[in-house]
C-alpha cells in the first residue's frame, strides 16, 4: 500500500483495505467491480492529484492516463495481482468511458 495512504488511513484501516482487496479479488477474479477497482486504485495511487487517486475518489476514469500511471507503479510482489486486476478493469471499461 502506498505510504501516503498508509499514513492517512493508519495501520488498522490499511490492514482493512488490504483484506478487502484480497477478499474482493477472491470473489471477483476478473475484477469487474468498480468498487473493487476504486479500492485498489486508492491503495496504489501515486499521490494527490494522480489519475488513480482521482478515479478512487470520484469514479471518473481516464483510461489512457490510468494505464500509464499503473505501468509506472512499483509495488511489492504481493500487490502485483492488484495491479493486474486494476489493469483488466481499466481495459474492460475503456470502451465505454473517455
Amino acid at each position: 500500500m502506498n505510504t501516503s495512504i498508509a499514513t492517512a488511513l493508519g495501520r488498522d484501516e490499511t490492514e482493512n483495505a488490504r483484506q478487502l482487496v484480497e477478499i474482493g479479488l477472491a470473489m471477483d477474479r476478473e475484477a469487474r467491480s468498480e468498487t473493487l477497482a476504486r479500492l485498489i486504485a486508492a491503495s496504489l495511487h501515486g499521490g494527490p492529484g494522480s489519475t488513480l487517486e482521482h478515479f478512487a475518489a470520484t469514479g471518473e476514469l481516464s483510461p489512457q492516463a490510468a494505464l500509464v500511471e499503473l505501468n509506472e507503479l512499483q509495488v511489492p510482489l504481493e500487490q502485483e495481482g492488484w495491479v493486474d486486476a486494476l489493469g483488466r478493469f481499466i481495459l474492460a471499461t475503456a470502451g465505454g468511458r473517455s
